[in-house]
């Protein structure tokens, strides 16, 4: 069922082109596209997106350029170039650095403590039965540091900056968490009913918070519900704020 609904996703978007109001079709294809264990039918997806995708794409897509499968990387780089060539929003200053490596690679700017336990809210995502199991953290951190530039100097590790840091505030920590999914849960309510709408301003900073979600959850791989994954990595990345 699932084969044929990719097939009949992309023969829509194959045949109606670039719309705005495609944006659930292409989310459909960005999931198969982590899915996909197919170099043909990765490129075909990608043959696709590259005729009818937007810049909601770009993400996923700039995320397996890096791919350590050369076929992919080639494929996710030309259907980026095929979109940047296609969009209006590439004269937008606003997009100036939006089709550049260097603009999704993430930056740590909380506090080395606050990535402890930021990888330890990551690591909930696993269903553990223990949430604080080291081994489990120290691995998920590992994995963290490869796609976010984090500064753990003088420590050479994240085992060995978790056993050396003293301060690691992670029920403080947790309670902001917690905190942003009832704020977060409260707008989309206020949302629904039309009490309040959001300004351009507001929408872009959603966009491209969702969008960096989509680029790291991509280059993360990880084994798991992308949709609850990605709605993690939101909340939790509210713990990568200045002190």
């Amino acid at each position: 069922m699932a084969f044929f609904k990719k097939q009949l996703v992309m023969l829509k978007l194959l045949l109606s082109g670039y719309s705005e109001s495609h944006q659930k079709d292409e989310l459909f294809l960005h999931e198969a596209l982590r899915h996909s264990n197919s170099e043909d039918d990765f490129k075909n997806i990608c043959f696709v997106l590259g005729k009818s995708g937007g810049l909601f794409c770009v993400p996923t897509l700039m995320a397996f350029a890096k791919d350590e499968n050369q076929a992919k990387a080639v494929a996710a780089i030309n259907t980026i170039s095929q979109i940047r060539e296609r969009v209006k929003e590439r004269d937008n200053s606003e997009m100036q650095n939006f089709f550049s490596p260097s603009f999704w690679q993430l930056q740590w700017i909380g506090s080395k403590e606050r990535f402890i336990s930021y990888a330890a809210c990551i690591a909930g995502i696993f269903d553990n039965e223990s949430l604080f199991e080291e081994k489990l953290i120290d691995d998920v951190g590992e994995k963290l540091m490869r796609e976010i530039y984090v500064d753990i100097f003088p420590h050479e590790s994240f085992r060995e900056l978790r056993l050396c840091t003293s301060g690691w505030e992670t029920k403080e920590d947790f309670v902001q968490v917690l905190s942003e999914i009832q704020a977060d849960t409260l707008v989309q309510s206020v949302m629904l009913d039309g009490t309040i709408v959001k300004s351009p301003e507001a929408l872009y900073e959603e966009n491209m918070v969702n969008m960096r979600c989509d680029y790291l959850l991509t280059r993360l791989k990880f084994n798991v519900d992308y949709s609850s994954f990605h709605y993690l990595l939101k909340v939790a990345s509210r713990l990568n704020e200045p002190d």
